[in-house]
């Protein structure tokens, strides 16, 4: 019985003592346990719910009897996402919480609460949620990207596949990556290879000092040991407009640029075609001829990427363009303006060579269309446009922009604003009882 009590003792002693030890561990408390201790408890689990309704039965029989009867179907969408601001404010991505229409996110410690969206970017895959909740929340620390170097150690925080607060280690792959999937294009990214898959995105991705240096996307699903991130700085420019607006106001610039061919001694860059006056662009001095190959710390390689760039600045914002005039390099300082709904006509016409008109609603019955509201039509086609290569005229009724409909030239316009925040617009148009579509890319 004495040596069974010396024996327990002996145990319990050990035991404390490797409790005592292992935590001061050198070996075990490594840089990357410390970096994860940081940030982990502002990293939160996101479910968004979306309930598909059941359609309705096709026979009334059906109905009456109550036979096959359909329910309501709840689907949901995993994701991640972390506090990035004490008063609740969650960063993650756009198609996290696309058709959520019930957000609850969870923490570290089991928590959960019900979350809105405050606002979204769907072209640069970025929303903000604000926590429903009185107290201070647990933040993130963040870091920057900018001085993010090749082969530096990487943790992804998040929840794939519904494993919570899984964590997972890389390296810095590559800077500023062009990603195409799913018929998109996606730019300035930073790869690395520590494992980002479904339901990390919208996690952080920190440093090995523990701060946010990315916004983790699975955007490339069939990505072997290859993950992509959204730069920190660029995903808090877009977060603190949504925070303070809700929306990311349409910025107008004032400059037309185009990818220089290489086949004609052309070089990497867009190429500045035209510079409206009294714009942006022409009060910051950017001139026709002038070759964009740089925006901050970005390099720009054709036109389509310094549109991605261009497009999740915010108005009032300043950015700097690094352009090349001749022999010489030189710097260029720009902030956008409002897009006014004047503006973004007069963009619209010049894109598609289309003048748009409003019909009265007795125009339009005169006309055998039946609009209580009115309708919105073709006035004029340019000769040799976009619209007129289509095969569009004269008379051509616009039915809707990216299925918004539309009735007034109003309607047209907040339907186009909207639509160029997510970069293209599928105008569906009607020619008597023919339907067609024009599909429009807005940069």
């Amino acid at each position: 019985m004495h040596a069974r009590a010396l024996l327990a003792g002996a145990l319990a002693a050990g035991l404390s003592l490797a409790a005592q030890a292992g935590p001061q561990s050198p070996a075990r408390r490594t840089a990357v346990v410390a970096a994860v201790d940081r940030t982990r408890a502002a990293v939160v689990n996101i479910n968004a719910q979306e309930v598909v309704k059941a359609r309705a039965a096709e026979d009334p029989f059906d109905a009456f009897f109550g036979r096959f009867r359909r329910q309501d179907e709840v689907r949901n969408s995993l994701g991640s996402g972390f506090v990035f601001d004490a008063a609740g404010y969650v960063l993650t991505n756009y198609h996290v919480v696309a058709r959520g229409s019930r957000i609850q996110v969870s923490f570290e410690d089991g928590t959960d609460y019900v979350a809105k969206v405050v606002g979204t970017d769907p072209g640069g895959d970025l929303a903000v949620l604000k926590i429903r909740g009185e107290r201070k929340f647990p933040t993130a620390p963040l870091g920057t990207s900018t001085d993010l170097m090749l082969g530096e150690p990487t943790i992804a925080i998040g929840n794939p596949f519904g494993l919570n607060q899984s964590v997972s280690l890389g390296v810095v792959s590559a800077l500023h990556r062009s990603v195409h999937a799913e018929d998109r294009s996606y730019y300035d990214f930073i790869q690395t290879d520590a494992s980002i898959n479904p339901g990390n995105s919208g996690g952080p991705l920190l440093n090995g000092d523990g701060e946010v240096v990315g916004v983790c996307s699975a955007i490339y699903a069939n990505a072997q040991g290859i993950g992509f991130a959204i730069p920190i700085d660029r995903a808090l420019r877009v977060a603190r407009e949504l925070v303070k607006s809700g929306e990311l106001a349409s910025s107008f610039w004032g400059f037309d640029g185009t990818t220089p061919d290489p086949k004609n001694g052309g070089k990497p860059g867009a190429l500045v075609t035209g510079v409206e006056t009294d714009s942006p662009a022409a009060k910051a001095g950017l001139r026709k001829g002038d070759l964009v190959v740089r925006l901050d710390q970005s390099p720009v390689r054709d036109a389509d990427e310094l549109r991605f760039l261009l497009r999740d600045v915010p108005v009032g914002s300043r950015v700097t363009l690094g352009i090349v005039r001749g022999s010489e390099k030189r710097d260029v300082s720009i902030s956008p303006a409002p897009l006014t709904p004047e503006r973004s006509m007069a963009a619209f016409r010049s894109a598609t060579g289309i003048r748009l008109t409003e019909i009265s609603s007795k125009e339009a019955r005169a006309a055998g269309y039946d609009a209580p509201r009115g309708l919105v039509a073709i006035d004029t086609v340019e000769r040799g446009s976009t619209a007129s290569q289509a095969g569009l005229r004269r008379g051509d009724v616009v039915v809707s922009v990216n299925s918004a409909e539309v009735e007034t030239l109003k309607d047209f316009e907040k339907a186009m604003s909207q639509a160029r925040r997510s970069g293209a617009a599928a105008l569906l148009l009607r020619r008597g009882y023919r339907l067609f579509e024009l599909d429009l890319d807005l940069g």
